[in-house]
């Protein structure tokens, strides 16, 4: 006994040493790839299955952690031999080596997309192993095969960090695929649990290194309600940005983003650090109306409110463009076809005068998007920029005659020529187009400031105010009574405390303190409020029982603003309100406090 406990005393810190070091310190023919094609044999790369799992690798790997500087790959093997051989193995050079008999597993007897979803998760928790550099499973299977009194050893480390890597590359590898957009509950649904039929045929020697399926199942389903919990924040996050509140916003979706690192998720962050650089810019971030994704400048928004010396304000303004470009990348190394960060990547390149990172930006998101008239206005002044930075193209000609043809309806072809431009012609185009033609030198700029001051209403405030400096703007009419008003469960302002209402609804159990937030959600999910240092600051309305567009007007006294955001369109009416629309459906109304 006491030979033993040397044996084993003597040899585990050996082999944890073993574990422990970098991929590329291990020399092993089992290291390389090519190993397991020479033993193997490639599966046929023209095989159905084989091309769609490929697929899902690339998917899943934009969104995976890739340290250590190794781009992962996947490598399809015909078949292994020994019932000890793997199913799925991570190596140090980067290759993710999957078997043709795992893929049979993964979509037996399931759907498509079920079977997606399953393919997604195995190769998120070999990208997870790779990530941290877990190369233990891979030499535990080698060593077993040539010595069985090692098992006991094996045994040993479950109890010190095997086990313990197992758990996180599952949660990572579930993470990882809900983030590529799979739907990853469903796993969790199954009967038999999914992790009880991949256990049975593979790894059936080697149990005892990984923790038992049920345990597997029952950690994800504790980490997918941990994920539910925290997701008002990101709900809310995204809602307080489109009331110009950032300061609020960040808090939200960095917490957010430690659950769940999604592309989405640096977006919003983006674009909030784009609205204090355009704070901090004042009237120079004005110079041209380029409308982002869920950027809404709003009455708080106050150009006349004194700033810093101009160097100084210009460092702010480059920080936070700084931290916003480097948001939007993020986003964009997880899904470079993502749309929303590449027109804000664009808009921010463009502040920072990177006119061809602006440039590369907004050509991908017009082919991601081409009948996109915001998208094809914003092209044409970054386009002009462009020609204003070489003094041999003048971009002019071009640029204006392309202002001219956006438009959602067909413009008469001698009017496209002249650069003359619709009547149909977004806001923003009109607002541009009078900008450029100002730094010609050219006339016609004050009959578009006319015109824009004809639908002050429709104009985000900053922009009005610059139109009203422009050109004389009719006396705004006082705001009519509105013929309906929101239904809301709880009055804006409330103290929470002691409320009624509130105590019978379900709170969230996550909490930010620097905030002192809380969240509360109606017991039918017809409505959520959030209450900051425990007074009502917004109430959201769900459930709106076939409300639709053409109703919106009914609850505001003015004319509704729109902008668009992801799949969807957003109605406010004076910062007061917004009401998120898809199709012609109203699916949320977000009602928030006020000063006015």
């Amino acid at each position: 006994m006491i030979h033993l406990r040397w044996l084993s005393t003597f040899m585990l810190p050996v082999l944890f040493g073993l574990i422990v070091l970098p991929f590329n310190t291990l020399a092993n023919p089992e290291d390389d790839v090519q190993f397991y094609f020479d033993n193997y044999g490639r599966a046929d790369s023209n095989d159905k299955w084989v091309r769609r799992v490929h697929k899902i690798f690339d998917k899943v790997k934009s969104v995976a952690d890739k340290r250590h500087h190794r781009l992962p790959q996947l490598a399809i093997v015909a078949g292994f031999n020994s019932p000890d051989d793997p199913l799925a193995v991570a190596l140090p050079d980067g290759h993710i080596v999957l078997s043709k008999k795992a893929l049979d597993i993964i979509y037996k007897n399931v759907s498509l997309v079920h079977g997606d979803t399953r393919a997604a998760f195995v190769l998120g928790h070999e990208l997870a192993h790779l990530a941290n550099d877990d190369a233990w499973h891979r030499e535990f299977l080698s060593v077993v095969r040539k010595t069985r009194s090692f098992r006991q050893l094996a045994k040993s480390y479950r109890e010190s960090k095997g086990i313990d890597a197992e758990i996180e590359a599952d949660d990572h590898g579930f993470i990882y695929a809900a983030m590529a957009g799979y739907p990853v509950d469903k796993l969790l649904a199954e009967e038999p649990n999914f992790f009880v039929s991949w256990e049975q045929q593979t790894f059936r020697r080697l149990n005892d290194t990984h923790p038992r399926p049920e345990v597997r199942g029952n950690l994800l389903r504790a980490r997918l309600q941990a994920l539910l919990e925290i997701l008002p924040y990101f709900h809310f996050g995204v809602r307080l940005i489109h009331f110009d509140r950032c300061d609020d916003s960040v808090y939200f979706l960095r917490e957010f983003l430690k659950n769940f690192p999604g592309r989405e998720v640096y977006n919003n962050l983006g674009i909030c650090e784009l609205q204090r650089a355009r704070k901090a810019l004042g009237k120079e971030a004005y110079l041209y109306w380029l409308p982002s994704v869920l950027d809404v400048t709003t009455k708080a928004e106050d150009l006349s409110l004194p700033y810093a010396a101009k160097g100084e304000r210009n460092a702010l303004a480059e920080r936070f463009l700084k931290n916003a470009q480097e948001y939007f990348e993020w986003a964009l190394d997880m899904e470079p076809s993502y749309m929303p960060a590449n027109v804000n990547l664009a808009i921010t390149a463009l502040h920072l005068g990177e006119i061809y990172k602006a440039r590369a930006a907004i050509e991908k998101a017009r082919q991601l998007a081409p009948d996109d008239l915001d998208i094809q206005g914003i092209r044409a002044v970054i386009m002009y920029e462009e020609g204003e930075q070489s003094p041999y193209v003048d971009m002019w000609p071009y640029v204006i005659q392309q202002l001219g043809q956006i438009t959602p309806q067909k413009t008469p072809l001698a009017k496209r020529a002249r650069g003359e431009l619709s009547p149909h012609a977004p806001l923003s185009v009109l607002y541009n187009t009078a900008r450029l033609l100002e730094r010609r030198k050219r006339t016609g700029a004050d009959k578009i400031w006319q015109r824009l001051a004809r639908q002050l209403a429709y104009l985000p405030v900053p922009i009005r105010r610059i139109v009203c400096e422009k050109t004389p703007c009719p006396q705004q009419s006082r705001q009519n009574s509105p013929k309906a008003t929101w239904d809301l469960p709880v009055k804006l302002g409330i103290e929470t405390g002691y409320n009624k209402t509130l105590r019978q609804w379900q709170e969230s159990p996550v909490r930010l303190y620097d905030l002192y937030e809380q969240i509360y959600r109606h017991p039918e999910g017809s409505a959520e409020v959030l209450a900051l240092m425990e007074l009502v600051e917004m109430v959201v309305l769900k459930k709106l029982d076939g409300l639709t567009i053409n109703e919106l007007p009914d609850y505001c006294g003015q004319p509704l603003r729109q902008c668009g955001v992801v799949n969807g369109m957003l109605w406010t009416c004076n910062n007061n309100w917004a009401a998120l629309v898809v199709g012609e459906k109203v699916k949320e109304v977000w009602v928030v406090s006020t000063t006015d």
